[in-house]
């Protein structure tokens, strides 16, 4: 058996505005579906060149999408019975493809199937955006008192460690992923830790600038979709209602299922999508409660209108012939939309 994870993430903003809404996802299926129907291209390549391909799996009773990540550069080999390397057995245009799956669930919560290899839950947000010109800020789904806790939390200390061997700046974004690469080149076994303490000499407004950066890394750590990667991720501070000192374990603060799954079932395309709906939808039959008690009831209907229909290339290749056709009717006007108008 395998082991796998269940993230839980809730889409809290869309285009920069708080979702009180249902979030329409059965409508993002409706059109990806028709978009695979009509083999429109559905490849998005994100600012830092991955390529992303969604694909409509399930609409009922929760619309699950899968996201791939398309790879066709620095693939892996395949080793026979006496360990002899050999190239990917892939005909010319296939690529190789990592899976997260993705269901959207009431309350705007998005609980996702993870693999070592497949894309983040943030990955899912590009897409969208990408393809859809929808924009969704994802958080992530957490147990009930932590952030009653970080909220109170003057924060110390801020230290985690990982095996070496799964260090990869792909965990992390921003500041934290030139941190993890840096040091994926320095060791390859063994323990990396890392360690972010305001210290004990300096003056008081230093240490508070200090505990604010610091704070500030916690926050893009903890957006990461990756946490559950490393052995041990802690805060510490002083709580500033009590004044007692607290350790707060981030591995623990977060609300997500490990499972165990059959890896030939999941080498398996057909198999692995119909287990991973299987899996998606008892999940959310489980934690439905949970949910119910902790997060905030949605109200109404989808707004089914914030989607168009996808087109090959995406929102950029909207931008691009609106920007065209602006051209062309300046043109044909001479120009005139940039006389100055004066009184």
């Amino acid at each position: 058996m395998a082991r796998r994870s269940v993230q839980f993430w809730r889409i809290e903003q869309l285009n920069g505005d708080e979702l009180s809404r249902p979030f329409p996802a059965r409508r993002v299926v409706e059109v990806l579906k028709k978009a695979q129907d009509s083999a429109t291209d559905r490849h998005f390549t994100s600012v830092d060149g991955t390529v992303l391909l969604a694909q409509a799996v399930a609409s009922s009773p929760h619309p699950v999408l899968l996201l791939d990540r398309v790879r066709d550069t620095n693939l892996p080999s395949v080793g026979d019975a006496l360990g002899r390397r050999k190239p990917l057995p892939l005909a010319p245009g296939d690529h190789l493809l990592e899976t997260t799956y993705f269901a959207f669930l009431k309350r705007n919560v998005i609980a996702v199937l993870t693999s070592g290899n497949g894309p983040r839950a943030s990955r899912m947000g590009e897409y969208l955006g990408g393809m859809l010109g929808l924009e969704p800020a994802l958080v992530p789904v957490v147990r009930e008192d932590i952030e009653e806790i970080l909220t109170r939390l003057e924060v110390s200390r801020f230290e985690f460690a990982l095996p070496a061997e799964r260090l990869s700046g792909k965990l992390m974004e921003g500041e934290w992923a030139d941190v993890l690469e840096s040091a994926s080149r320095l060791m390859n076994e063994g323990t990396f830790r890392i360690s972010l303490s305001v210290g004990r000499s300096g003056r008081a407004e230093d240490k508070q600038r200090i505990r604010d950066r610091i704070q500030q890394l916690i926050d893009l750590f903890r957006r990461a979709g990756s946490v559950e990667h490393f052995d041990y991720v802690v805060a510490e501070g002083k709580d500033s209602l009590t004044g007692d000192r607290e350790v707060v374990d981030l591995l623990k603060e977060r609300f997500v299922s490990h499972i165990e799954v059959d890896p030939d079932v999941f080498n398996d395309p057909q198999k692995s999508v119909a287990e991973a709906i299987a899996i998606l939808n008892k999940q959310a039959r489980d934690n439905e409660a949970f949910f119910a008690r902790t997060l905030p009831d949605v109200k109404g209907p989808a707004d089914s209108s914030l989607v168009p229909d996808i087109v090959a290339g995406g929102m950029t290749a909207v931008r691009d012939a609106l920007a065209a056709a602006a051209l062309a009717d300046e043109a044909a006007a001479g120009g005139a939309g940039h006389e100055l108008v004066r009184g």
